[in-house]
C-alpha cells in the first residue's frame, strides 16, 4: 500500500501520455484530489491506474485541473445530485464516488456510458471501491430521453450538477444540452469538458465537437457560458494559469 508521503509524484517518470500534469515542472506536488483520499482510496486508485494502463492504449480520463475544479464546486457547496454522461473506464466516478462517500451522500451520482464493455470495467472498480451505494453506472445513450428520469429517481430529485464527457461529437453534444439543461435544478450547472479549438478535432465527424456546439447553442439559447481555455490551438495550454488544454465550460442555468 502506498502512502500519502509519495502517492502520485512517481507519475512523472511514466511515458503515458495521461500523466502529461504531472510533467509540467511547477507541479511536483501530490494534487489535492490526491492528497486527500484515505490509503485504502489511494491504493485502489493506484491499481487502477496500473491495470486500465496495461489494458487500454487510449484511457480518456477527464485531466487533474478539470477534477479538481469539479471536486472542488461538489464539496465546497454540497452537491450531491450528479449526472455523469460518459465515464469510460471509470476514473472519474472513482474520484466522485470517493469524495460523494466522504461527504456522506448516498445515491448521488448516475453515470451513463454507451460502451457496454468499458462500464462493465468500471463496474468492477466501483464494486471494488466499495461505492456501490454512491454511483450507478447505466449503458445507454447519455441523449436518450429516458434517462433524466431514471437519474432523478436514483438521485431523489432533479440534477444540480450535469458532467458532460461522453461522444465529443456536435450533434450529439447539441442533443445532451437540448436534454439535461431542461432537467437541472434553478441555478443548476452544466460542465462540459474538451471545449476548446484543440478538441474540436475530435468530432469524428469533422463539424466542430464539442466547443462549436457549444457555442452555437448558447447563442440559439441565449444562455451565457464560461469557456476555459475555449481558445487554446493546442493540446497543452502554454503559460496559462488553467493547465488543460482541452478545455472546460460551465453553464448554469439562471432561470
Amino acid at each position: 500500500m502506498q502512502t500519502s508521503n509519495n502517492r502520485s509524484l512517481d507519475f512523472s517518470k511514466r511515458q503515458h501520455n495521461r500523466y502529461w500534469w504531472h510533467k509540467v515542472s511547477y507541479c511536483n506536488y501530490v494534487p489535492l484530489i490526491y492528497s486527500a483520499l484515505n490509503d485504502d482510496e489511494w491504493d485502489l486508485l493506484s491499481r487502477w491506474f496500473d491495470d486500465s494502463e496495461r489494458k487500454y492504449q487510449g484511457t480518456g480520463e477527464a485531466s487533474i485541473p478539470a477534477m479538481s475544479l469539479l471536486i472542488g464546486l461538489i464539496t465546497g457547496n454540497g452537491i450531491h445530485r450528479i449526472v455523469q454522461c460518459g465515464h469510460y473506464i471509470g476514473y472519474s466516478s472513482l474520484i466522485f464516488g470517493f469524495y460523494l462517500r466522504k461527504m456522506g451522500k448516498k445515491h448521488s451520482l448516475y453515470s451513463i456510458d454507451i460502451d457496454e464493455k468499458v462500464t462493465s470495467y468500471s463496474q468492477k472498480w466501483i464494486e471494488e471501491a466499495g461505492l456501490n451505494d454512491y454511483v450507478r453506472l447505466t449503458v445507454n445513450d447519455s441523449a436518450s430521453v429516458s434517462e433524466p428520469d431514471l437519474a432523478n429517481a436514483y438521485l431523489g430529485g432533479a440534477p444540480q450538477l450535469v458532467f458532460i464527457d461522453s461522444s465529443h461529437q456536435y450533434k450529439h453534444t447539441l442533443d445532451e444540452l437540448d436534454l439535461w439543461y431542461s432537467h437541472v435544478v434553478p441555478g443548476g450547472l452544466i460542465a462540459l469538458h474538451d471545449t476548446s479549438e484543440f478538441a474540436k478535432t475530435f468530432d469524428r465527424s469533422n463539424c466542430g465537437g464539442v466547443g462549436k456546439a457549444v457555442e452555437e447553442w448558447c447563442v440559439r439559447n441565449n444562455v451565457q457560458k464560461l469557456n476555459i481555455n475555449g481558445f487554446v490551438a493546442g493540446g497543452k495550454s502554454g503559460d496559462y494559469p488553467y493547465l488543460d488544454g482541452c478545455g472546460l465550460t460551465l453553464i448554469q442555468k439562471v432561470q
